[in-house]
């Protein structure tokens, strides 16, 4: 945008004729500027600034977005209709049935001998209530039950797990961001370097081994600045895949941004305690307790084959009369019964299933133990990495304040002649790494507080703390 200054003087100074076209070139440069406004402000306009998530938003998006959420919750919805299955076996079910033939005349009054008729037809109407099937409906009824409360967990296990995943990729952005940031920051004053030495060696205060020395950092830096412009595209698109935002590096620009900073709010979290409330919360525990009393269910369902299994009929049936010289042409009635099945060989199939069954209950046993030492590793591992990361921000957040002093002290060292070139480079690669260590730290203790929680199957929200302005809701 073009500006200026206009300033008018007194009669005294400029004569009239001059004080007039003065005035003339302002007036016509005003609307000038006023036009270069507008097509600013249109051009502006014309890119809409991408969607900005904080670290709630992108958790809500991913919650109702991610395949993996949904495909548990449909999990969830499939275990509810077993429920309603399982429930059938308690209620009478009601059936109806019809058959109708059509015979050879020769073979219906078998060779002239009877007088029958051609066609015969049935219907029948059956309400069967179960009495005792060897306790395999209400075992049915039990495992249900357990199923349903198992997908519940892997739906809880599945939130938890997506929630960590946005919450160390979220926080993967933030730290790439700083690191492209610090790296630019480096590649900027060693182009300065460069620049300088190259102006000192032509007035001839230089050498040519400083611009050489000078340019080799300079490439060096600029290759980190590529691999960390790198790896932010990459935690992009990590992102975007768990908040299901069509995303490809192809694109000139991503389609959101990110709203937070990497801070460090110091917890207070004992090992024992981070242990107990594991074993409490965890779902994936709790499934798989679920699972070993799913298969004890399942060995009663199997064993119900080898026991008598007992129901009540009852019936309404409408039949034709075969024979022409009966009056009726059908007869019809109520009926009602008693119905007993025993099958008292079946080929040691079910000794074969109930074998199968033991081996499935084992196999959970064993699962159930595996999950348990799991969960047990999984916290020590987030728990020390945690205090770990907790005392290096500590130290790097120190040793960044002492590497730009020294870089301070160098620079100026270097500009009064009291020391070489190779100090200023070393400072400035100091800096560069004590800035992207304490970045990393900043970054390794929140994602290993996203594992811990994770770990502890703890179920938490994250709130936007940051102040609201005034009028804000």
């Amino acid at each position: 945008m073009a500006t200026g200054r206009f300033i008018i003087k007194t009669a005294s100074a400029l004569s009239l004729r001059e004080t007039i076209l003065w005035l003339v070139c302002a007036l016509a440069c005003a609307p000038c500027a006023f036009a270069e406004n507008d097509v600013v402000s249109n051009v502006v306009s014309l890119s809409p600034q991408p969607t900005r998530y904080t670290l709630q938003q992108c958790i809500d998006r991913a919650l109702e977005q991610n395949p993996d959420v949904l495909v548990a919750k449909k999990y969830l919805e499939e275990a509810a209709g077993a429920i309603v299955v399982a429930r059938a076996g308690f209620l009478p079910s009601l059936t109806s049935y019809a058959n109708y033939e059509k015979l050879e005349a020769n073979y219906a009054t078998l060779g002239g001998s009877v007088n029958n008729r051609s066609e015969i037809w049935n219907v029948n109407i059956r309400l069967t209530e179960a009495i005792y099937a060897g306790g395999a409906v209400r075992a049915g009824m039990e495992i249900a039950r357990l199923q349903q409360h198992s997908r519940t967990l892997d739906y809880e296990g599945a939130i938890n797990q997506v929630i960590m995943d946005v919450r160390i990729a979220f926080y993967d952005i933030l730290r790439n961001q700083s690191d492209v940031a610090v790296h630019e920051q480096a590649v900027n004053f060693l182009a300065e370097q460069v620049k300088n030495e190259q102006a000192r060696l032509e007035v001839g205060t230089g050498q040519k081994l400083n611009v050489l020395r000078a340019e080799v950092n300079r490439a060096l830096e600029q290759s980190a600045l590529v691999d960390a412009r790198n790896r932010l595209r990459n935690s992009w698109l990590r992102l975007s895949e768990l908040l299901s935002i069509p995303y490809s590096v192809d694109q000139e620009r991503v389609p959101f941004d990110v709203d937070g900073k990497l801070v460090h709010e110091k917890t207070a979290l004992e090992l024992d305690d981070c242990l107990s409330r594991a074993l409490v919360q965890r779902p994936e525990l709790a499934a798989r307790e679920n699972d070993i009393n799913v298969q004890k269910k399942q060995l009663i369902v199997d064993h119900s084959q080898l026991l008598p299994h007992v129901s009540l009929f009852a019936g309404y049936d409408v039949v034709s009369e075969p024979d022409r010289s009966q009056s009726a042409d059908y007869f019809e009635g109520y009926l009602g019964g008693v119905s007993v099945s025993w099958q008292l060989f079946d080929g040691f199939a079910t000794r074969g299933r109930m074998n199968a069954t033991r081996a499935r209950v084992e196999a959970a046993e064993v699962s159930h133990d595996a999950v348990y030492r799991s969960i047990e590793t999984d916290v020590l591992l987030a728990w020390h990495d945690l205090q770990r990361s907790e005392e290096n921000i500590g130290t790097q957040t120190a040793n960044v304040q002492l590497a730009a002093d020294s870089l301070k002290l160098a620079t100026a060292n270097f500009d009064t002649g009291l020391t070489s070139q190779l100090e200023v480079l070393q400072s400035q690669l100091d800096l560069t790494r004590a800035q992207t260590a304490e970045l990393s730290a900043r970054f390794e203790y929140n994602a290993a507080l996203a594992r811990l929680d994770r770990a502890m199957g703890s179920h938490f929200q994250i709130t936007d703390a940051r102040p609201r302005g005034k009028g804000s809701p």
